[in-house]
């Protein structure tokens, strides 16, 4: 087994977390495992938030985000879409529903 520190899923390393059956001799079961692991994994998010590691997925879709807004696109100059227009323009602003009614 491994030790953990109180009742939390932290070790001794910094970083690392235990879950499940290596650290659990009661009750060793798969459900039991199951809502262990999902609080390792939320105590690993925040370790890693604090160490200022984490999402470079989101990190990069911002800046991504930002060259789009910075380069115009979005900026409201462009004709507003309209899902609706493919239908003749009489249904603006309904509901597909409303207009299958009507």
């Amino acid at each position: 087994y491994v030790k953990t520190v109180g009742r939390t899923t932290k070790t001794s390393v910094p970083g690392i977390f235990a879950a499940g059956d290596v650290s659990d001799s009661v009750y060793r079961q798969a459900i039991t495992s199951a809502g262990s692991g999902a609080a390792a994994a939320l105590d690993a998010e925040r370790w890693l938030s604090e160490e200022g590691l984490g999402n470079e997925a989101a990190e990069f879709e911002a800046e991504l985000l930002a060259e789009l807004l910075n380069d115009g696109i979005g900026s409201g100059k462009e004709e507003a879409y309209n899902a609706y227009e493919g239908a003749g323009g009489r249904m603006e602003g309904m509901k597909e529903s409303l207009g299958a009614e009507l």
